[in-house]
């Protein structure tokens, strides 16, 4: 068993000391199956939310209404969440209503893939009533029980499972994947949100060109925003390195190169995407193919959009200059403004002058004089040169 599983031990313990079942579920218990690291637990136990409250002297009701509570034991904190099963799914999103249960095997039931309703108690023991070893085995992604159904009833599971196929390099089992086929436009009512984070996750996987071409089969590829009808863009995505391509910046970086939008912004903006990542994915964009750099374009562009247009010109050509590009930044005397010996306040005092656009064009006059080597940066040379300047 691994560490940590062992770890948390003590929480089983407890709850089957208190006479009520426990185990671990989900991911990790399929990664520990798969030999894969494993991040974080769940737990699952017959024990209601308030009988968990019972039994740990530390709680607090992160979920209480969809079952799960979290306890801190040993200084760490572990959410437990009670056996249930889940009513109608009017909106393809969200249950209408959760029945807590005492059954392990309905509570799996619910699950989405066989792979994840798995349990795995103390002794070590897995508790498999849907095959998920067997599908593992052969290295395929089956829904538990009747797709339509489980798909039905979250509508983003199909997307989780073409991001699978990607992270694990399994294939989807045919019934699975016909009823994604037939159902993929249940993802219209999924919040975008949901989709991008199994985006990126999809983009990560070792399978990644195996997961891209599905999205396109299964008729996913129109409920992503801006991706309607570009197969052309998945068709580059084929084309290029993406084995490094795993911070969140540089995918969106890569999806946008081959995507080509008219409006970089907007089209980030529509996955609902952070306003730094967009701005800085935006920027760098519009550098792309830039290929010769003055100093002082380095200077202004800084090292991180520099660094970020350089990773988006290997995973296109496997080429890059970033090496030359940060030894000749790294030798420049300022890497910033803020270590420019002067500021704007400075400026308007030597002058006498107020604030307006002629101080933003001479600061940036300034800056390009100190990069360039024409002045020294220390406030006896800069103020001369203002002085030289505004005479």
């Amino acid at each position: 068993m691994k560490d940590i599983f062992k770890k948390a031990v003590p929480v089983l313990a407890k709850l089957e000391q208190a006479g009520f079942e426990a185990y671990f579920v989900g991911g990790s218990v399929r990664d520990t199956l798969l030999r894969r690291p494993v991040a974080d637990i769940d737990i699952a136990t017959s024990a209601f939310p308030e009988e968990v409250k019972q039994v740990f002297t530390r709680t607090f009701d992160t979920g209480i209404e969809h079952g799960t509570v979290s306890v801190l034991e040993a200084g760490e904190i572990y959410e437990i969440t009670t056996f249930r099963t889940e009513g109608t799914y009017a909106d393809f999103r969200r249950p209408d209503e959760v029945v807590f249960i005492r059954s392990l095997e309905k509570d799996l039931e619910r699950r989405d893939f066989t792979m994840n309703a798995i349990a795995m108690g103390l002794d070590g023991r897995f508790i498999d009533p849907f095959g998920g070893q067997k599908d593992m085995a052969k290295k395929q992604i089956r829904a538990v029980g009747v797709p339509f159904e489980r798909f039905h009833e979250d509508a983003l599971r199909m997307m989780r499972g073409v991001r699978f196929v990607s992270q694990l390099c399994f294939d989807l089992e045919r019934n699975t994947y016909d009823a994604i086929l037939q159902n993929s436009e249940l993802l219209e009512n999924i919040a975008v949100e949901r989709i991008a984070v199994e985006f990126v996750k999809l983009m990560r996987g070792e399978a990644v060109k195996v997961a891209l071409p599905l999205l396109h089969e299964l008729g996913i590829l129109p409920f992503l925003p801006g991706l309607k009808g570009r197969k052309d863009a998945l068709e580059r995505l084929d084309k290029w390195d993406l084995a490094a391509v795993k911070d969140e910046t540089t995918i969106w970086f890569v999806v946008v190169l081959a995507v080509q939008p008219v409006n970089v912004s907007i089209f980030l903006r529509a996955w609902k995407l952070p306003n730094k990542l967009i701005r800085d994915v935006t920027k760098a964009y519009a550098l792309a193919d830039k290929t010769v750099w003055s100093d002082y374009e380095l200077f202004v562009t800084g090292m991180d959009t520099v660094a970020l247009i350089e990773k988006g010109r290997f995973v296109r050509t496997g080429i890059t200059v970033w090496d030359a590009l940060y030894t000749r930044f790294a030798g420049f005397c300022v890497q910033s403004r803020s270590d420019i010996k002067a500021t704007g306040n400075d400026i308007m005092a030597w002058t006498g002058k107020k604030g307006g656009p002629w101080l933003k064009v001479l600061l940036a006059q300034l800056d390009q004089a100190i990069i360039e080597g024409d002045i020294a940066n220390t406030p006896e040379e800069i103020k001369g040169w203002v002085k030289h300047v505004i005479s």
